[in-house]
C-alpha cells in the first residue's frame, strides 16, 4: 500500500493594492477559529510575519521546466523547505503535491525529503541548484471555518519577487484548504472578488519568479490547440473546452485594465467569442444558467466598442494616412479621434469593474467544479435524453457537430454574389463558428484535409472580417461627425470604395475557395 501525497488544494486571488487595507479590515470583523496555528512559528488563529523566500533551480532552470518549484522559507526563526509539483490549476484553484518539513539552514537538506519528493529532483541536478530568485512578502493569515464545516487558512500576502535588479510588486490572497471541500474556497472567494476587485490567478510566485530571472515581460495570451481525445465523452470535451476558453480571458484581463497594449482587448475578446461559440454548439448538451450566459453577454458588449476603435485607430487609417494628400490635417484628424479612442477605453474599462470579471469567472469556474450541467438552475436533474447526450462518445457527436456547422455555410457560399450586405454578416458569423468548432476538435483528427479545410476557413473569415472592419469604420465616423474634418470625409470615400472591390473580389475569391474545400470528418 502507496501513502498518498501530501497534497495542497488552494485558490488564489489577485487584490489591487489599494483595496488592501479594506480586506484587512473586513477580515478582523470575522470569527477566526482558536487553538489551530495559521503561520509555522505562531499560536494563534491570525499571524502577521515578515517571510523571505530561496527558489533554487539549476542554470538552466531544469526545476522549473518540469513545473517543479524547490524552495526554503525563513519563518521567524525557523527555516521549512518545501517542494511542490505543478499539479492542476483552473480559474485559480490548484491542486498540487507538496512536501514540506524544517531544515537547520538556510540551503535544501536532502535527508529530510521523503522518497516520493525526491523522485521529482534527479540526484544528477541537486549538485547544480543554486538560488535563483526571492519573494519579500508580509503575511497576515486567518484561520477561518467556511461553508459545510471547512477550515480555511486566507492568507493576505504583500510584497515583492527579487530576481537580481528585477523586482515585480506582489498584492494576493491565497485560500488554502485545510479541511472541508473545494466549493468552500468558491464561495469565500466569491463574496471578495464582488466586493474588492479581485482576480482569480492561476500564476504562482514561483513562476513569476522564473519569468522575472529570465526578462520575460507578460503579454497577451492566445489560444492554443486543445489536447481532447476520442475517449472522452460529450461532457469532458465540453468541459475542457469551456475551460480553455475562460483560461485565456482571465489570463488577458490584467492586461485589459492596465496596460496600453490594444493586443490584451483583442484577445480577451477573442476568448468570449470562443467561449459563446462553444456554449452555442453545446447549447442541447450542456447549458449555461441564464444569470452566467447575461453576465458573459455584458462582458463581451463591454469589450466590443473598444476594440471597434481599436482597430479604426491602429490598423484601418494607418493603412490609409499615406493617401492622403494634406499630412497637417490628416494629425488633426486622428487626435481628435484618439482622444475619442482613449474615452471609449476608459468608459470600457469602468464598464468591466462594474461588471465584476473576478465574479463571474468564479462563479464559472464553481460551476464546472460542480458539473452544474447535469441539473437545471433551479436545481432538477436534466432529463434522461439530455443525460444520455452528456455521457455520449465525443468523436461521433463532433462528427454531427460539424456537419451541422458546414450545411449553411455551402448555401450561403454558393449564393454569395446575390446575398444582401446583411445576409452575408450571418454568413461571416456561421463561418466565424464554424472555425472555432474546428480548431476546438483539432486533435480528433489528422491528414491534410482538415488542415486545408481549417485554411479555408480562416481565409474566408479573415476576408469578411476585414469587409466588415471598414463598414464598423464607416459607421463610427459618421458618427462622429464633423469632428474628423475633412479627413473624415476622405476616408468615408475610401471605405466605400474598399467595400465594393471586397464584395467582388477578396470575398467572393475566398469563399469560391471554400466550396473546392471538403469535409474530413
Amino acid at each position: 500500500m502507496t501513502t498518498p501525497h501530501p497534497m495542497e488544494i488552494e485558490l488564489k486571488l489577485a487584490l489591487p493594492q489599494q483595496q488592501a487595507a479594506a480586506f484587512v479590515k473586513r477580515m478582523a470583523r470575522r470569527r477566526t477559529l482558536k487553538g489551530t496555528s495559521t503561520l509555522k512559528g505562531t499560536s494563534s488563529a491570525r499571524g502577521q510575519q515578515d517571510l523571505v523566500t530561496r527558489y533554487f533551480d539549476t542554470p538552466d532552470f531544469a526545476l522549473s521546466a518540469q513545473g517543479v518549484a524547490l524552495r526554503v522559507r525563513r519563518v521567524g526563526r525557523l527555516w521549512l523547505q518545501t517542494l511542490k509539483t505543478g499539479g492542476e490549476r483552473q480559474g485559480g484553484l490548484s491542486q498540487r503535491a507538496e512536501f514540506e518539513m524544517p531544515v537547520s539552514r538556510g540551503v535544501p537538506d536532502w535527508s529530510r525529503f521523503p522518497l516520493e519528493a525526491l523522485a521529482y529532483v534527479p540526484e544528477a541536478l541537486r549538485a547544480q541548484l543554486a538560488p535563483v530568485f526571492e519573494t519579500r512578502f508580509h503575511r497576515t493569515a486567518w484561520l477561518i471555518a467556511g461553508k459545510g464545516g471547512a477550515q480555511i487558512e486566507v492568507a493576505l500576502d504583500i510584497g515583492e519577487v527579487v530576481s537580481g535588479e528585477r523586482s515585480q510588486p506582489i498584492c494576493e490572497i491565497e485560500l488554502e484548504l485545510k479541511a472541508g471541500q473545494p466549493d468552500a474556497l468558491f464561495a469565500l472567494a466569491l463574496d471578495w472578488a464582488a466586493a474588492f476587485d479581485c482576480l482569480p490567478f492561476d500564476v504562482s510566485k514561483a513562476e513569476r519568479g522564473v519569468r522575472l530571472a529570465h526578462g520575460i515581460e507578460d503579454a497577451p495570451v492566445k489560444s492554443v490547440p486543445l489536447a481532447l481525445d476520442d475517449g472522452m465523452g460529450v461532457e469532458e470535451g465540453f468541459a475542457a473546452i469551456v475551460q480553455a476558453c475562460l483560461a485565456q480571458f482571465q489570463a488577458n484581463l490584467p492586461g485589459v485594465l492596465g496596460a496600453d497594449d490594444i493586443e490584451y482587448v483583442h484577445q480577451a475578446r477573442v476568448a468570449l467569442r470562443r467561449l459563446r461559440a462553444a456554449l452555442r454548439l453545446f447549447r442541447d448538451a450542456c447549458a449555461l444558467p441564464p444569470e452566467l450566459l447575461d453576465e458573459l453577454r455584458a462582458l463581451a458588449a463591454a469589450l466590443g466598442s473598444a476594440r471597434d476603435w481599436d482597430v479604426l485607430c491602429g490598423e484601418t487609417l494607418p493603412a490609409i494616412a499615406p493617401h492622403y494628400p494634406d499630412a497637417e490635417s490628416w494629425q488633426q484628424g486622428m487626435a481628435t479621434l484618439e482622444a475619442r479612442r482613449i474615452a471609449v477605453r476608459t468608459a470600457m474599462r469602468d464598464a468591466l469593474v462594474q461588471a465584476h470579471p473576478g465574479a463571474w469567472l468564479l462563479a464559472m469556474q464553481r460551476w464546472l467544479l460542480r458539473h452544474g450541467w447535469h441539473s437545471h438552475p433551479e436545481g432538477q436533474a436534466v432529463p434522461a435524453a439530455q443525460r444520455f447526450v452528456q455521457l455520449a462518445p465525443l468523436d461521433a457527436w463532433v462528427r454531427r457537430a460539424l456537419q451541422k456547422g458546414h450545411r449553411p455555410i455551402v448555401r450561403g457560399a454558393r449564393e454569395f454574389a446575390a446575398l444582401t450586405p446583411a445576409r452575408r454578416h450571418l454568413l461571416r458569423i456561421a463561418i466565424k463558428r464554424q472555425r472555432y468548432a474546428a480548431e476546438f476538435f483539432q486533435t480528433l483528427f489528422e491528414g491534410k484535409r482538415q488542415a486545408r479545410y481549417l485554411a479555408a476557413l480562416r481565409d474566408a473569415q479573415d476576408s469578411l472580417g476585414r469587409a466588415n472592419d471598414a463598414h464598423i469604420a464607416a459607421g463610427l465616423l459618421t458618427a462622429a461627425g464633423r469632428e474628423a474634418g475633412a479627413m473624415g470625409d476622405f476616408v468615408l470615400g475610401w471605405l466605400a470604395a474598399k467595400q465594393a472591390d471586397a464584395a467582388d473580389g477578396e470575398c467572393a475569391g475566398a469563399i469560391r475557395a471554400f466550396l473546392k474545400s471538403k469535409p474530413y470528418w
